[in-house]
């Protein structure tokens, strides 16, 4: 039976979720704090974590970031449970490492939907093979933060890299979008980029689909994006006919 941990302190809160949990066959386990949700998590790992936002002890945010930098911990699927409704919550619970975001009041199908993420990540995470993608739109949107969210913490989860490594290639990632996304918003009305990824036993392969015009902006915004590429990366190819830019990182 799959098993979820819900760090909620409303104890009828807890309580109504983990009758919903129980409906699609999850056996729960309450916890009213941080501290007791990590201490827990010490020696369980769930199926999925729901995490309020809101607690008395220890902010939600600080929580996920502790365990999305966990090397144990960083694939358990984490869904944000929370009254905060402003759309810098949601923002800032991806930047987190959050894996969703469910706000309350909240449906019985918003948290299945949550569950059925979390039940295609968890699958995908395990595969020998891992590919996905992300669009690059707007920089907040909240489908490509979650996205690569994920992929961060699939690199921490799923490959030997260090520590060190690790924190250089999501670097190197995000200063690419960032540039991506300079560029476009910009350029209003020209094409999305669009990041793809693959993720072997071998090696990492990030490929940014789409116009390269922003490697021809300003030297300082393209030159730190690509700075920061070539230190994270061991190959950085950039083929203006497709058009792509291909960053690859191996270990194998």
């Amino acid at each position: 039976m799959p098993t979820a941990l819900i760090v909620e302190d409303e104890p009828e809160a807890n309580k109504l979720l983990g009758m919903l949990l129980k409906l699609r066959g999850y056996r729960s386990t309450a916890a009213l704090n941080g501290g007791d949700a990590l201490r827990y998590l010490k020696d369980h790992a769930p199926d999925i974590v729901f995490l309020d936002l809101m607690l008395p002890d220890v902010n939600g945010y600080e929580i996920c970031r502790m365990l999305k930098s966990s090397r144990t911990a960083c694939l358990i699927p984490l869904v944000i449970v929370t009254a905060r409704l402003a759309p810098e919550n949601r923002i800032e619970s991806f930047r987190a490492g959050a894996d969703d975001f469910v706000s309350k009041p909240y449906t019985p199908d918003q948290i299945f939907q949550a569950l059925q993420h979390a039940e295609d990540f968890r699958g995908r995470a395990g595969c020998e093979v891992i590919e996905d993608s992300a669009p690059l739109t707007e920089p907040d949107d909240d489908e490509t933060l979650r996205k690569l969210a994920q992929l961060h913490n699939l690199i921490l989860g799923r490959t030997p890299l260090g520590d060190e490594s690790v924190e250089r290639v999501n670097r190197a990632i995000e200063g690419v979008r960032g540039a991506i996304s300079r560029w476009t918003a910009a350029h209003p009305g020209c094409d999305a980029s669009l990041l793809r990824y693959e993720l072997t036993p071998e090696q990492l392969v990030v490929a940014f689909q789409g116009r390269l015009d922003w490697l021809d902006g300003p030297a300082g915004a393209a030159g730190d994006a690509m700075d920061a590429a070539l230190h994270g990366f061991d190959e950085v190819a950039v083929d203006r006919d497709r058009p792509c830019l291909t960053l690859i990182k191996k270990w194998a």
